[in-house]
């Protein structure tokens, strides 16, 4: 009788195994793939899909085979190693300084190399930035740390100016304890968020996520005719549009897919009032890095996001010198009365600390009345 009881309770577990996995809502997920009854760690309900729009967590809302394998190890590794060989050569060489900051230094500057393409040297080349494809340039290794002109192999355009200045509010967020997760609004290949998924990692911010936006199909028409300048940026889809998937094996290459990457695709319009939506109640952003060139790209993540941006987090504009993107942020600081020190990277680039809270006047954003009358 026991026997036969265990063969029954055995075949019901079997049932529901079976049937746990059949009846995932999301056809070839990798949840599929799971231990029965294990629960992915997800901030708030995913994936959430509108018709030009969704919300998802690429390691568990993409099939497997679709992410590539792992060409790096989790950073941990990297620094035990890195920490070990250090140790090794102070034997030899006197050096006061921390080892494990030693160990993180050379992690994030093998990943800035890589992920900028300044790691293959005379294998990499230039594009030129442009409307049209011109043929390949050789590569220019202090053209591409001022972020002078576009990468063929790398992952990101920004140069090494940018990366690092990622790294600094990154560190500071951590070291004066300013909440919130980190968020770039267009990413294209998604090498500057790789590396800040990196940065978080090494800093121990295990608990922060990095939100990964992007319409993964290059820049809008500029129909909505918010801006004079804001026409003509999608005739660089053949250079700028980068599918989902290609972002997401990026982050898979460097061993930093995990469960606090989310994705959000579709142009800002549609998904930025969804992230202002589904982004945890009380959870903040620590730093928000906006990379969308256009005022309506600009303004979608401004009205839309900054009352989420943490007092003392920071606002990256990759964009500011002599792009639309600026006179957004600038119309956007009269009409709220406020003033930030803004604080040049690059030649096209700056960022400003949040000093204050701001009463967003959204109904300028429901109207599309973003200039001061």
């Amino acid at each position: 009788m026991l026997i036969a009881l265990l063969i029954v309770l055995g075949m019901m577990g079997l049932w529901i195994q079976v049937n746990y996995v059949k009846s995932s809502s999301f056809t070839g997920s990798p949840e599929s793939n799971l231990r029965p009854y294990s629960r992915p760690n997800r901030p708030f309900h995913m994936p959430v899909r509108g018709k030009n729009w969704s919300l998802f967590q690429p390691l568990y809302d993409m099939e497997k085979s679709r992410l590539g394998p792992s060409l790096f190890t989790p950073a941990e590794e990297f620094l035990g190693t890195f920490s070990d060989r250090i140790e090794w050569l102070d034997k030899t060489y006197q050096n006061d300084e921390l080892v494990i900051y030693r160990a993180q230094e050379m992690y994030l500057e093998m990943i800035k190399s890589s992920v900028t393409a300044t790691v293959f040297n005379g294998a990499e080349k230039s594009v030129v930035p442009g409307h049209e494809k011109l043929p390949l340039r050789p590569f220019d290794l202090e053209l591409r740390q001022r972020g002078g002109d576009w990468t063929y192999l790398g992952d990101t355009m920004v140069g090494w100016s940018r990366i690092d200045n990622v790294l600094e509010l990154l560190r500071n967020v951590v070291k004066d304890d300013i909440p919130g997760d980190f968020i770039e609004t267009g990413v294209w290949r998604g090498g500057c968020s790789v590396f800040a998924r990196a940065a978080l990692n090494v800093l121990g911010q295990k608990d922060r996520h990095t939100y990964v936006c992007d319409s993964f199909a290059g820049l809008p028409p500029g129909d909505r005719a918010l801006d004079p300048k804001d026409k003509n940026w999608d005739v660089m889809h053949w250079y700028l549009a980068i599918s989902d998937e290609i972002v997401a094996q990026n982050f898979q290459k460097y061993g930093l897919l995990d469960h606090n990457v989310i994705f959000a695709k579709g142009f800002f319009n549609e998904t930025m009032p969804q992230i202002k939506n589904y982004h945890p109640k009380g959870r903040k952003f620590a730093v928000m890095r906006l990379d969308g060139d256009m005022y309506e790209s600009t303004v979608d993540v401004l009205y839309n996001l900054y009352d989420k941006l943490s007092i003392g987090g920071y606002l990256i504009m990759d964009d500011w010198f002599g792009f639309p993107s600026k006179t957004a942020c600038e119309d956007f600081f009269k009409v709220h009365g406020i003033n930030p020190e803004i604080i040049a990277i690059d030649h096209l680039s700056a960022y400003w600390k949040k000093t204050e809270e701001v009463d967003i006047q959204f109904w300028r954003y429901e109207q599309n009345k973003f200039k001061e009358q």
